[in-house]
C-alpha cells in the first residue's frame, strides 16, 4: 500500500505543475514529481518509467539551475 502511495504523491505534484502560475514554483514540483515516480517506478520494476524520469530528472534540474542562477550571481 505503501508502494502505491509514492506513486500517487508522484501523481499529485504532477498536477500540481499544471496549475503553478510561477515557472520557479513548477520547476520545483516537476523535480518533487520526477523524484517520486522515479522512486515508485524503481519499487515496482517499471522500466519505461525509470528511463522517462532519469530524462525528465536532470531536464528540469537543469532549468531550475538556469532560473535561481541570476539570483546567486546577483551579489
Amino acid at each position: 500500500m505503501w508502494i502505491e502511495a509514492i506513486g500517487f504523491l508522484g501523481s499529485l505534484f504532477t498536477v500540481l505543475t499544471y496549475s503553478m502560475k510561477e515557472m520557479l514554483w513548477l520547476r520545483v514540483a516537476a523535480l518533487m514529481s520526477c523524484l517520486a515516480f522515479l522512486a515508485y517506478g524503481t519499487l515496482i520494476g517499471s522500466l519505461p518509467l525509470i528511463l522517462m524520469e532519469l530524462t525528465l530528472l536532470p531536464i528540469n534540474a537543469w532549468r531550475l539551475f538556469e532560473l535561481i542562477k541570476p539570483r546567486l550571481t546577483q551579489n
